[in-house]
């Protein structure tokens, strides 16, 4: 069980910031920022996750909202182009948000110095919400505001304290069990003294869930990665909250078409009795090979549904496929 959180203990002695001058917090979940296309990828990826977190800032900027990132800035931790990094910097001076860690910020599971997070940090900027507890006050009008934060693989605290704040808001970035997620391990609950919970991690957006006082949203991701049935239905977007409404708002964020950043559906891949193993294989590959992914996503996908793990073949086909990922990887 989590700790008890209360807002006068700060770990590190350091008293607990006060923020002015906001109207409220916009939540942007998992952007994934990345030099190439990731997932199933196929278009300028680049300019197009640039261009929705420039979208999120300046909304925030005209609506005096503090931008808070929900985890997973980077799709990969380190070796980010240093053009990619120096854009950001560009993009996040003059409004420096707030960016909880993700898993995909870390390298090999830990926030170390030479991650592309730890570049920004140092760079000033962004806040860095690298530890749990409590992060700041925010002082919106007349209402007083404990944001706290549980980075990737931290506890969420069993109660918090509000220590004569009016709400409490926790950030989280976990596989928490909102409903049609099968990945869920952490049980929706109600936390005492919390009325907010605003969670990452999750890119399909999931409707709110009330347990108690406390209110679980899941925003999704920013970005769309993966290509499926789910995915064509996801429209991304950011939420709002502000002390005048009870449930954060949607703020939709231009996104181009799913068939303009996806390939299309191959119906020619469709299996028929009558065609032999060894030529529908084949045929898979030679498409595959008109729609490549950097990560190779696609090819991944096609080798676990086709390959017999029987077959004394496979284990070789699966040793290739690797150390060419990882050459790719170290390119």
């Amino acid at each position: 069980m989590a700790e008890r959180i209360d807002p006068d203990r700060i770990a590190d002695g350091a008293p607990l910031p006060i923020l002015e001058g906001f109207s409220g917090i916009l939540f942007i979940g998992d952007p994934h920022v990345a030099a190439y296309p990731p997932g199933h990828r196929t278009d300028d990826y680049r300019a197009a996750v640039l261009g929705k977190l420039a979208y999120c800032l300046e909304e925030a900027r005209k609506r005096e909202l503090l931008p808070v990132i929900l985890g997973d800035l980077f799709h990969v931790p380190r070796d980010n182009p240093n053009g990619l990094l120096v854009e950001l910097m560009e993009l996040f001076r003059p409004v420096r948000p707030w960016v909880l860690v993700g898993n995909h910020d870390k390298h090999e599971a830990r926030l170390t110095r030479d991650v592309s997070l730890a570049v920004l940090d140092a760079a000033q900027v962004i806040v860095l919400l690298d530890r749990p507890g409590p992060a700041a006050t925010l002082r919106l009008g007349s209402t007083r505001v404990l944001l706290g934060a549980s980075p990737d693989w931290t506890d969420i605290p069993s109660a918090v304290e509000p220590c004569g704040h009016d709400k409490v808001i926790w950030i989280t970035h976990h596989n928490v069990s909102f409903p049609d997620y099968d990945a869920g391990r952490i049980a929706l609950r109600e936390i005492p003294g919390v009325d907010l919970v605003v969670n990452g991690h999750i890119h399909t957006p999931k409707p709110p869930q009330r347990r108690g006082r406390t209110l679980w949203i899941n925003p999704g991701s920013l970005t769309r990665i993966t290509r499926s049935a789910v995915t064509r239905t996801v429209r991304p977007a950011a939420a709002v909250w502000t002390p005048e409404t009870p449930e954060p708002v949607r703020l939709d964020v231009p996104h181009a078409p799913f068939d303009e950043v996806f390939p299309p559906l191959d119906e020619s891949l469709t299996a028929t009795d009558d065609t032999p193993d060894a030529s529908r294989f084949i045929r898979g590959l030679e498409n595959l090979a008109l729609r490549k992914t950097t990560e190779g996503v696609g090819l991944k996908t096609f080798l676990e549904a086709n390959l017999d793990p029987l077959d004394p073949v496979t284990p070789i086909i699966w040793n290739l496929y690797e150390e060419v990922m990882d050459r790719v990887a170290k390119s």
